[in-house]
């Protein structure tokens, strides 16, 4: 799963992406260099359980982050768009806005960004309908005429400044609009971007805007760049200590890291076993079986069953012998819809 950081220059947008991923990028550089890395997502539980049997492995789930040129924030007054191919590919953005400096507006800035996805979409959808429309009247072709159909749809909603995130479709049309890539049609992590004398009013400034959260579309965090970027660069007695000092108990780029992953619909099971205590990410949804082959497709195929034990009654009883003694260890079959968090061991034959 891939995540777009977009925003205008000076926001802080790669130095969000440093604070995520432990590099060095150079701040505030306009040479449009795209950065790209493969980030933890932190898990308490896995720290836990690997506290508890002691692994000679350990291994957390991840998503990609992409840092690349590609937004101006020209809102509709933007002439041109170099929009890079792998910012289309990613799965949702992460949107930076500067909520720091004395120039800051981040409700005018968040307004300004989206009417440039807006009318990014606006632009592709207007050469598509042309192409596909000389297609449909040179071939008669049915699902041609079904399409123009849609991305009508889609062009209304644009040219009422509405962004495909905010629209109903149903099934078959999502999966249909999939292959265009629409910018606007992308979840969105909002991440405002504080002052190091604001860091105690993160929450009061996030219900300042929080109209703008919608479940499973939109998320707001609230960081101050800087301090997290300074963060990740200090040993774990020095950044405790940095972080009593500022009166944070959790650093602000683990819940980004954390609502990021949850707004692209993941969730993680797990497994724990002293070879390694690791972090499966699957879709929320998933059934046992197929939740297996994201281990291997041996395990899919030869599916038997999945012995599956909450986190919480893991953590209280401690010893998978205790969870059978306690009668909390549960067998599923297939069709079981894998919760977040559970302790599997899956059996199969193959």
């Amino acid at each position: 799963m891939k995540l777009g950081i977009i925003g205008k220059s000076q926001s802080g947008k790669t130095t969000l992406f440093n604070a995520a991923s432990g590099h060095q990028e150079s701040v505030g550089d306009f040479s449009k260099t795209m950065h790209r890395a493969q980030i933890r997502v932190p898990d308490d539980r896995v720290d836990t359980l690997a506290e508890l049997i002691s692994p000679k492995k350990i291994t957390f789930a991840q998503i990609e982050f992409l840092d690349a040129p590609g937004v101006s924030g020209g809102g509709k007054e933007t002439v041109s768009f170099e929009i890079s191919d792998e910012l289309r590919q990613a799965d949702a953005f992460v949107m930076v806005i500067d909520a720091f400096s004395e120039q800051g507006n981040p409700e005018k800035e968040m307004a300004e960004l989206l009417d440039e996805l807006i009318l990014a979409d606006n632009v592709q959808i207007e050469t598509n309908l042309e192409r596909r429309k000389r297609k449909a009247k040179l071939t008669g072709d049915k699902s041609a005429a079904q399409q123009i159909g849609l991305l009508e749809k889609c062009l209304k909603a644009l040219n009422d400044e509405t962004s495909l995130l905010d629209c109903e479709f149903d099934a078959e049309e999502q999966k249909t609009l999939r292959g265009y890539q629409f910018l606007s049609m992308k979840p969105l992590l909002i991440v405002l971007n504080i002052s190091e004398d604001k860091i105690g009013q993160a929450e009061s400034i996030l219900a300042q805007y929080e109209k703008l959260a919608k479940r499973d579309k939109r998320e707001l965090a609230a960081i101050c760049g800087k301090i997290e970027m300074d963060l990740v660069t200090l040993d774990e007695d020095e950044r405790q200590a940095f972080m009593s000092e500022l009166g944070i108990s959790t650093p602000a780029m683990d819940v980004v890291l954390q609502k990021s992953y949850s707004l692209l619909g993941l969730i993680s099971y797990l497994t724990a076993a002293e070879p390694e205590v690791r972090a499966w990410t699957i879709s929320r949804g998933m059934t046992a079986q197929r939740a297996a082959g994201v281990i291997h497709s041996d395990i899919e195929r030869g599916f038997i069953r999945a012995e599956v034990t909450s986190y919480d009654d893991y953590i209280s009883l401690r010893t998978p012998a205790a969870i059978k003694a306690a009668g909390k260890q549960r067998l599923e079959g297939k069709e079981y819809i894998v919760a977040d968090g559970d302790v599997i061991l899956f059996r199969f034959n193959v």
